[in-house]
């Protein structure tokens, strides 16, 4: 039976109607009304009183069996238990699935693991469950299907001593890509901290237009793009047969048992809207592809090199910005970047330009700066690095050695510019802030000649 035959959408009656209608539409066809309608608002999945619009699977029984009482409610939390289990795991890996099918979405759970392992659960399921996403239908999996085909967000919990880091990656029948190039690897750690003993964490997910981010606290933790079924996996064999597609562009949400108590305080999603296509012109043969300029830029092997010529020096130099080239203007966008600078390098990204000729006046700049590492968070300004000029200083120094390649992700959506810097979350700021309020909402995105040497690489862009 095909994963997609079995897509259960919306019709009056069925749990998270505004949630299910939008995502149908997310992933079939266009439906502007709705998308208007309900964008930014959480959607509870979990609505902390019992499991209507969920389906228990459990290895060794059919879809709808809750076998053990394994999935309950407890004092308002979401509980996976194994005390009617008579002592023995015996691989009977579980999972709870969301009764619908999404596509972009950011998805946030609060989850705590609690109690003491089943006897028999494997050691590397101590303190483990995960999130699992873009999966198979529960009733296409097989009866003794151990998990389901989906791209895992590996929930862990550390134990008295070591790191252990959560909202890691596994791939249960699944590839991603990592940089451009086919992960083929079945787990992939985060750079998460390590969260010991019961204590509540909360993990949020950003799918979006095939592009995956794992959050801790808003700082990424995890990023990869193009999630796949994996044609030498042998569930994943039989999705294809069955007429699956190779490409998740959506799928099931499922939460994990695997042999520890573990329980969700919440599960909620954030229906997005499906972005545009990513644009990469640090790919093409030549800067005049994409940009426009008259500084002394060149590009190769995929690295745009700023050479200030000899006697050029001034920031006032605006013509000799990089511009990306565009016959639309950028409003609410996603860019993000590797950048290098030497010692004393002064650069910055600018966005929502309105005039090429005076970008400083006409647009934001987010600032690329060779802040020292060691610099204190209360030291700084809105010149370092992750600074939003005119605006303010970054929250925290995120900054890496000199000579070492930085990456940026910068996001313009709903009202507010929001930046990430190394994976950790710098700044976030209204457009309607004092500093930047008269500043376009709309406009030329480019890079800016400080008459100081930069490197760039791996840049993309998409508009939201």
């Amino acid at each position: 039976m095909s994963g997609l035959s079995q897509r259960r959408f919306f019709s009056p009656g069925a749990p998270v109607p505004a949630v299910a209608a939008l995502l149908c539409c997310a992933a079939l066809a266009p439906c502007p009304s709705l998308r208007a309608q309900h964008q930014g608002e959480w959607q509870q999945l979990f609505n902390g009183k019992d499991l209507v619009g969920w389906t228990p699977k459990i290895r060794g029984y059919d879809a709808g069996v809750n076998f053990g009482d394994t999935f309950r409610v407890v004092d308002g939390l979401l509980t996976v238990s194994y005390d009617q289990y008579g002592g023995r795991f015996e691989g009977r890996f579980g999972h709870l699935f969301h009764d619908l099918e999404f596509a972009d979405y950011r998805l946030r759970a609060t989850y705590r693991f609690v109690g003491e392992q089943i006897a028999d659960g494997a050691g590397w399921a101590l303190r483990n469950s995960g999130l699992m996403l873009h999966g198979q239908p529960a009733a296409t999996m097989a009866k003794d299907q151990d998990f389901p085909v989906s791209i895992e967000v590996q929930l862990l919990g550390g134990g008295e001593h070591g790191e252990r880091p959560t909202a890691n990656l596994c791939t249960p029948g699944t590839n991603v890509v990592r940089d451009g190039k086919l992960w083929t690897q079945h787990c992939l750690n985060s750079n998460s901290p390590t969260f010991r003993g019961e204590q509540w964490v909360t993990v949020e997910v950003e799918v979006r237009g095939g592009t995956f981010r794992h959050r801790i606290d808003g700082h990424t933790v995890l990023t990869y793009d193009g999630p796949q079924l994996d044609p030498r996996d042998g569930d994943a064999k039989r999705l294809l047969a069955d007429g699956r597609g190779v490409e998740l562009t959506h799928g099931t949400i499922s939460l994990q048992s695997e042999s520890h108590p573990v329980q969700f305080k919440t599960v909620e999603l954030l229906p997005l809207a499906a972005p545009g296509p990513w644009l990469e012109p640090l790919t093409a043969k030549a800067l005049a592809e994409h940009f426009t300029t008259k500084g002394n830029w060149s590009l190769a092997d995929g690295v745009a090199t700023l050479t200030p010529r000899d006697g050029e020096q001034g920031w006032q130099r605006y013509d000799h910005y990089l511009w990306l080239d565009d016959d639309k203007p950028f409003a609410d966008f996603e860019a993000e970047f590797d950048y290098r600078l030497q010692e004393g390098g002064n650069s910055g990204f600018y966005f929502h330009v309105g005039d090429e000729a005076q970008p400083v006046q006409t647009g934001v700049e987010v600032q690329l700066y060779a802040t020292a590492p060691d610099k204190a968070a209360a030291k700084l300004t809105d010149h370092d690095a992750g600074g939003i000029i005119p605006g303010g200083p970054p929250s925290e120094n995120a900054s890496r050695p000199i000579g070492e390649w930085s990456r940026m992700h910068v996001v313009c959506e709903n009202g507010r510019v929001q930046v990430t810097l190394n994976g950790r979350l710098v700044h976030v700021m209204a457009l309607d802030h004092q500093a930047i309020a008269d500043r376009p909402r709309a406009g030329v995105i480019g890079f800016q000649d400080h008459s100081l040497p930069l490197e760039l690489r791996r840049l993309r862009v998409r508009r939201l």
